[in-house]
């Protein structure tokens, strides 16, 4: 789908205006509202607590660092930044950085006054964890985003996965709960599991790498995609989305960048809380109650957070929209979680400290999957558990930092498929193991500055089984990766806030070797500069490259055979077809040229606007795909051509099944090797290329009005991504397409505050696709949605209800349906809509209820 100048032009008015109605507000900012503050003198740890608490600044420190200093007593009217000042008085803190709607305190040589600014509203400090960057206090030069404890509140989500799902820079298709009957499209979307997974730029699953606390976690199931369904949402402090390929410094499966989740580490207090939802078309009834308890002082810190959650399934026939599919198949799988976060840390001596984290989950998941409505219903049962345990030693070397970090993880997922004459069993076990060093520090100062570094290596070991041990279609997996990475960070001039056009100006380079086991040697290097002309203007440019190894199941997969009727794949002369399907041992790696260039500005009059545009270019070259997408139409276009093989005779088709671990009938009749037209080979294979190319804009400001707070948000993505699958055929479009990445999305919310009130209302676009499953190629509406929260936090006055809050979040307000889609139908009866990008869950209302102390 090409994207008309006029219809380009609409979509940025549309922005233009959204963004001129936030910016027309402006003249009701008034000066900074001064606030009362009561803060007893306490470890400066303790006290920047109790200010972040009592002002809604989010502050990220050392909290080490703070722990060694006592500050004085604040009480009074102050300014936040006049408060922050003097807390900071007898500290070595000052303000480091304001990038992404967060300040960072960076430590400074010597100890003395430190000012602030206050630009982000959100809630409760932690340690300082920069992702993209291996240097401590530095400033990245890769676009960034952070949704903090203040952006999730006011959302009303109620899971992590709601999330991810919601950002304009992630397409909600892969491995997500909500995908159903595009499966057969492409192998990529499929809930097999339930989980819940990052899919930056589409790229999928497993080209977005997920941290937790900086560490990496196991894969789910067999797509090799880190389920994060199991992290506790009120366990998490804030997420920081690197949306750059960062190979230089990860390694492999950051492709599409990194998304960090940030758990609630140094945290004074307890908290339980309680959240009761369903939707009002029925079904989907979810019940959630976490405990959340910590303590931190001088010496160390402890905290621990347990969840459990009960989500009810919805149906086809609890829904108007699906009333021609199998009335008892599933649109939401029901599911039971449990999950239980530790975090330890303790300082041995000054200078060494020693922290452990440690998530442990499981969920069971049932569902009933009937295609078609005179076809046998498949019962589906899974156990899923899994566990992510890492160590870190911390040691300051003179000016230098020294980090050690062992992880281990690992997950298993047991599915079980009963159908009337059938009983099937799949089990998946993923596990990683990593030992890693870092050093960071100043290595040389010059004229311009202080080039700072950080150096680093370590070994990884990734392991994979499939299937039953005793059982023929049994496969496993392991590789060995060993790595060495460099970072060097150096101001090419002096930074001077009184040279206009040349304020600052830093250069990063990093580079980074690994030696697969399977795959022998690479190293990819990524050059960024940081560029400030004038104050409150920030240039971004990056160029790097990436490598990713296939997925275990991509070359390990046992060979699949499945036979449908030929007219699920765009062929209308009747008869049957059948597909091939599974792993290929003679895959490439992927590799892939990331190049951005983007700036983020916040004006001098106007501290809490910030306004930023990346322009972000993928060349992905051998790329792994399942080369037929979509499926319904891999008998009928040309472009699929090199993989259709027609007229198979009987002797050859016996091949096939002989060669399968599994032959399954989809057909809906006996299969009769004389009724099969085609074969569709639609084994994973390396593409030619794949290019993706589009535009993220951002805009945040806060303004302090005569009756409360208001803040305000947009984030918007463009997006095309084009693939050539092989060199003799043309190159098509994959975004805007059904069971794609859209062409267009985002999200734009206001958030208004006054004392214990808050109020939050936001907007969602989805922007019309082109269902390339059906000939000829039909139109699929845009998607608007809105979301409402509306929370009271009781004060002091009643004993009783001190620390309580309640929280009403409404999503999808006005109960919109999804744009009827025809071609998913052709697979799945009676699913008429992108379940990729659309959900037909429809209106859904939570209460939650917290209490603090």
């Amino acid at each position: 789908m090409s994207v008309s100048r006029t219809t380009l032009r609409n979509r940025v008015s549309v922005c233009t205006l959204s963004l001129a109605l936030f910016l027309g507000t402006a003249g009701a900012i008034a000066a900074e509202d001064r606030k009362v503050y009561v803060i007893e003198a306490q470890s400066t740890a303790a006290a920047l607590n109790a200010f972040a608490r009592q002002s809604g600044l989010q502050l990220m420190f050392d909290y080490a660092e703070a722990a060694r200093t006592t500050a004085p007593v604040l009480k009074g009217s102050y300014t936040r930044k006049e408060a922050l000042a003097i807390l900071l008085a007898n500290t070595r803190f000052e303000v480091g950085s304001e990038d992404a709607g967060v300040i960072y305190l960076k430590v400074s040589e010597r100890q003395g006054s430190a000012s602030a600014t206050a630009t982000a509203v959100e809630a409760e400090p932690t340690e300082v964890i920069v992702t993209g960057s291996y240097i401590r206090n530095s400033q990245p030069t890769a676009p960034m985003r952070s949704l903090g404890r203040s952006d999730l509140d006011a959302a009303g989500y109620g899971q992590l996965g709601d999330v991810e799902r919601g950002l304009p820079e992630n397409f909600a298709g892969g491995q997500n709960p909500t995908v159903v009957g595009s499966g057969p499209t492409n192998i990529g979307n499929q809930n097999i599991t339930n989980a819940s997974t990052f899919n930056l730029r589409g790229l999928g699953t497993d080209a977005t790498l997920v941290l937790l606390n900086g560490h990496r976690l196991a894969s789910d199931s067999f797509f090799q995609g880190v389920d994060i369904s199991g992290i506790p949402l009120a366990a998490v402090q804030r997420i920081e989305i690197v949306t750059d390929g960062a190979s230089a410094l990860y390694g492999s499966d950051a492709v599409a960048g990194v998304a960090n989740i940030i758990l609630r580490k140094n945290y004074d207090g307890a908290e339980v809380s309680a959240r009761l939802g369903r939707t009002t078309q029925g079904g989907g009834f979810e019940q959630t109650y976490s405990a959340l308890i910590g303590r931190s002082s001088a010496e160390g810190h402890a905290l621990l957070n347990v969840e459990y959650s009960d989500q009810e399934g919805i149906t086809a026939g609890q829904r108007d929209f699906t009333q021609a599919a199998a009335p008892a198949s599933n649109l939401l799988r029901p599911q039971t979680r449990r999950s239980a976060f530790v975090s330890l840390g303790r300082d041995l001596t000054p200078t060494l400290s020693l922290a452990f984290d440690g998530l442990v989950s499981d969920r069971k998941v049932s569902s009933v999957d009937q295609y078609l409505r005179d076809y046998d219903a498949y019962h589906i049962t899974s156990y899923n558990p899994n566990y992510n345990l890492a160590w870190t030693l911390d040691m300051d070397i003179g000016d230098w930092g020294l980090k050690a970090t062992a992880g281990l993880a690992g997950s298993r997922n047991s599915v079980w498929t009963r159908a009337p004459g059938y009983v099937g069993q799949s089990n998946f076990r993923n596990g990683i193991e990593y030992l890693e060093v870092v050093a960071d520090g100043p290595i040389v100062s010059g004229p311009t500055g202080t080039i700072k570094g950080a150096i680093g290596g370590g070994r990884r070991t990734e392991s994979f089984a499939n299937g039953l041990a005793s059982r023929r279609n049994f496969y496993q997996g392991e590789r060995h990766v060993d790595y060495l990475f460099a970072e060097v960070l150096a101001p090419l001039i002096s930074a001077s806030e009184n040279r206009i056009g040349l304020q600052a100006l830093d250069l990063s380079l990093s580079a980074r070797t690994e030696r697969y086991s399977d795959f022998g040697s690479t190293t990819n290097p990524r050059v960024g500069l940081r560029y400030v002309p004038v104050s409150g203007l920030t240039v971004r440019t990056s160029w790097g490259k990436s490598f990713k190894a296939p997925s275990f199941l991509q070359m390990y997969q046992t060979p699949l055979l499945y036979l449908y009727r030929a007219s699920a794949f765009g062929y209308t002369g009747g008869g049957t077809a059948l597909m091939t399907w599974g792993g290929n041992r003679d895959l490439r790696p992927e590799r892939a040229t990331s190049r951005t260039f983007g700036a983020e500005y916040r004006p001098e009059g106007i501290r809490s606007m910030v306004l930023s545009a990346t322009w972000f270019d993928i060349d992905y070259r051998d790329r792994v795909i399942q080369p037929i997408s979509p499926t319904s139409a891999g008998l009928s276009n040309p472009i699929f051509a090199a993989f259709v093989e027609w007229n198979p005779s009987p002797a050859r088709q016996s091949d096939l099944i002989a060669g399968a671990s599994t032959f399954t009938n989809f057909s809906g009749a006996a299969y009769n090797p004389a009724t099969v037209v085609a074969v569709q080979h639609n084994r994973y294979a390396n593409a030619t290329a794949q290019t993706v190319e589009g535009v993220d804009l951002g805009y945040r400001q806060s303004f302090a009005l005569a009756r409360g707070d208001l803040s305000a948000a947009l984030n918007a993505t463009w997006m095309d991504v084009r693939q050539q699958t092989l060199t003799t055929t043309p190159e098509f479009q994959l975004s805007g397409t059904i069971f794609n990445v859209p062409a267009f999305k985002a999200r734009a919310g206001l958030t208004w505050t006054r004392g214990a009130f808050s109020a939050a209302g936001f907007v969602n676009h989805i922007a019309e696709e082109d269902d390339t499953g059906v000939s000829p190629t039909r139109r699929i509406g845009a998607w608007t949605t809105a979301d409402a929260t509306l929370s009271w936090r009781f004060g002091d006055e009643v004993p009783t209800f001190r620390g309580v809050k309640l929280a009403l979040a409404v999503t999808n307000l006005f109960d919109q349906d999804p744009p009827i889609a025809y071609s998913p139908s052709l697979d799945f009866e009676g699913i008429s809509f992108d379940s990729t990008n659309t959900t037909v869950i429809g209106r859904t209302v939570a209460l939650t209820l917290t209490k603090s102390w």
